[in-house]
């Protein structure tokens, strides 16, 4: 099997997967239906937790195959951070599992809204300071430190409430490959940053691809923030696209223009705006086509811009 197919198959096939069976669940659960937010949800805890669970495990178990320690449980403990933004191997699903917990503890979708809202922020406070922290191998670029974690921040709440406000408003079924679509303008760059920092953005665009196919399929409906059940999942990739897109800055910079960069870290965003001006006059596959126009274009402008990966394995 040559090396490329491998990471294929460990980064990418196995975690889409693992993550449409997890996300089917989570698409099952009844999120409450319009007016009445202020009813506990049904059929949420099962669903919910073995699903936010399947599509962890999935990124989990994507990185010990790549290192060559899934067959050996033994070797588990044994797992080592070579650099800091390593750790979201397991912070991304901690926070899956993290905010399944919450919707279940706080079933009534009222109640959820903002106890997810504050989560979110607090997960992607923590992220970001714990990857760009690395100290002294950083320490030169330690000024970017604050102005990445404050512009982060305020990428992953506008994108957040841009991908809510598209599913409340009809548009569930396609906003996750917005998602998707960060993810592969952010994998483009990272992996000419650092492979092994590629490698982990193909396993966020493996469960993004999952998350795609059963969104178009199942749908969910919800007037509320965070009420479309797949947000579950969708809303720690996209703190993983900024978080990643923020580290390839420090590890390595390829000339890229600062706009190109800003449209890529608030790319969900940028979809938002242009379908809050449309979704009044077009119908949902139109609002569709639409986003899928800008995300396309903002991928082939990365490839315009930026000069071919070339490859660092």
């Amino acid at each position: 099997m040559s090396f490329e197919l491998q990471i294929l198959l460990q980064r990418l096939l196995m975690p889409f997967l693992m993550s449409s069976v997890g996300c089917y669940l989570l698409a099952t659960t009844d999120q409450g239906e319009e007016g009445y937010d202020d009813e506990p949800a049904r059929g949420v805890l099962f669903a919910t937790l073995f699903g936010a669970v399947l599509c962890g495990v999935a990124m989990i178990a994507a990185d010990l195959w790549s290192r060559g320690q899934i067959a050996k449980p033994m070797e588990w403990s044994q797992w080592r951070a070579k650099y800091q933004w390593e750790w979201m191997v397991w912070m991304i699903p901690a926070s899956m599992l993290g905010i399944a917990i919450l919707r279940c503890w706080f079933s009534t979708p009222i109640h959820y809204v903002g106890m997810a809202i504050a989560a979110t922020v607090s997960i992607g406070i923590g992220l970001l300071y714990v990857c760009l922290n690395e100290g002294s191998v950083w320490q030169d670029q330690s000024d970017k430190l604050l102005p990445w974690v404050t512009l982060g921040l305020a990428a992953i709440l506008w994108n957040t409430l841009s991908l809510n406000s598209i599913a409340r408003s009809g548009g569930s079924r396609w906003n996750p490959l917005i998602t998707l679509a960060q993810l592969g303008c952010v994998g483009y760059l990272a992996f000419q940053a650092y492979a092994s920092l590629g490698e982990w953005v193909l396993t966020g665009i493996g469960v993004a691809l999952g998350a795609s196919l059963i969104a178009g399929i199942q749908g969910s409906s919800s007037t509320l923030h965070f009420g479309w059940q797949l947000s579950t999942v969708v809303v720690p990739l996209g703190i993983m696209a900024v978080c990643c897109l923020a580290v390839s800055r420090f590890v390595e910079q390829p000339v890229t223009p600062d706009w190109l960069i800003g449209c890529i870290l608030f790319l969900p965003s940028v979809v938002g705006v242009v379908d809050l001006a449309s979704r009044k006059i077009c119908s949902s596959w139109v609002r569709a086509i639409v986003a899928a126009l800008v995300c396309t274009s903002a991928l082939a402008i990365v490839v315009y811009y930026v000069p071919p990966v070339t490859s660092s394995w």
